[in-house]
């Protein structure tokens, strides 16, 4: 570069334009050192993920078991968390009375979702994770969210579990002794590589949670028949993921069960403020329950795509190194 420097003013001088020259060159210095730093890092970049697809290594594990788009079997088993939540959120609605407020209680929903999501999630990663398991990590992992927004200590927690992947990341890209990660690591990385909206359905699986949230401050829960709809299309949605084979149509009918789910809550919001008929006059303190009802959604819908961005970045990456 300071050889081609040195000959661009000799050239200039010769023609008695060295003034432009430099002002050429100092207007194109900062995109230029720009350009060389993103190629310096997106090189390291891409190494590292050449580093990492090697010690994820895949090709020496049997095939990964069929998941319910080729059987009923696995489909019922994806679908048994949604049914059993939806049971229990009918069944607590209509029929068991419980103490007031519970929706809101930290303590009593963490009992009830670790002890119906960990036993299930600790064996679906014994076993590869399985599309069956990742409901019950989504269900937990929205569980530790909501308890950190309340306690106001989610952003803190997120920065912290991205220093963590950082970390974890840079440790096994300069290991200068690389070697293949445990069998449970690459059985989980090959479950991945099956189908990347599992992770999309993973977050799906918290929305019964959501539909708590979303019908928290409904009228009387038990006179509303809106809180079943949200749950049976719940079901509904969850099936239709699991027995689709189009990824399009797959992400479609997750944002799809989230809407219903969201929209069952909208629904019971207009109904109790006056009546379906007359729902353009809805009280203006209304409104702001239906700002918060779309904020929810937003913020659920964008958990559930964000897999679709990290594999179009995955495969960008990729392209470029091909090319």
């Amino acid at each position: 570069m300071y050889d081609t420097f040195i000959e661009g003013i000799e050239d200039a001088e010769s023609h008695g334009t060295l003034g432009w020259f430099l002002l050429k060159e100092l207007r194109d210095t900062p995109k230029a050192l720009a350009n060389a730093y993103w190629d310096g890092w997106r090189t390291k970049l891409q190494t590292g993920i050449h580093v990492l697809q090697d010690i994820a290594s895949i090709s020496d594990l049997p095939p990964a078991p069929p998941d319910g788009r080729e059987s009923w079997r696995q489909a019922f088993l994806e679908l048994s968390l949604f049914t059993v939540a939806a049971l229990l959120l009918i069944t607590v609605t209509y029929f068991n009375g419980m103490h007031a407020g519970w929706q809101r209680d930290p303590e009593f929903l963490g009992k009830v979702i670790l002890s119906l999501t960990l036993p299930f999630l600790l064996l679906g990663l014994w076993r590869g994770l399985p599309r069956w398991a990742y409901p019950f990590g989504g269900l937990l992992v929205g569980y530790q969210v909501f308890v950190s927004y309340q306690s106001s200590m989610w952003l803190f927690l997120f920065i912290m579990l991205l220093a963590f992947l950082a970390l974890a990341i840079a440790e096994v890209v300069t290991d200068p002794q690389r070697s293949l990660l445990p069998l449970p690591l690459r059985r989980v990385g090959q479950s991945l590589s099956v189908d990347w909206t599992r992770l999309s359905f993973g977050m799906f699986g918290a929305v019964p949670l959501v539909i708590l949230l979303a019908f928290d401050d409904a009228h009387v829960n038990s006179r509303t028949p809106y809180l079943a709809i949200s749950a049976l299309m719940m079901v509904v949605c969850a099936l239709i993921y699991c027995r689709s084979r189009e990824r399009s149509l797959q992400i479609s009918a997750l944002l799809a069960g989230l809407t219903f789910s969201i929209c069952g809550a909208w629904l019971d919001k207009i109904h109790f403020a006056g009546g379906l008929i007359n729902w353009v006059t809805v009280p203006s303190a209304g409104i702001e329950e239906m700002f918060w009802l779309l904020k929810l959604w937003i913020q659920w819908g964008a958990l559930i795509i964000s897999p679709v961005l990290l594999t179009l970045l995955g495969r960008a990456v990729n392209l470029k190194r091909a090319v």
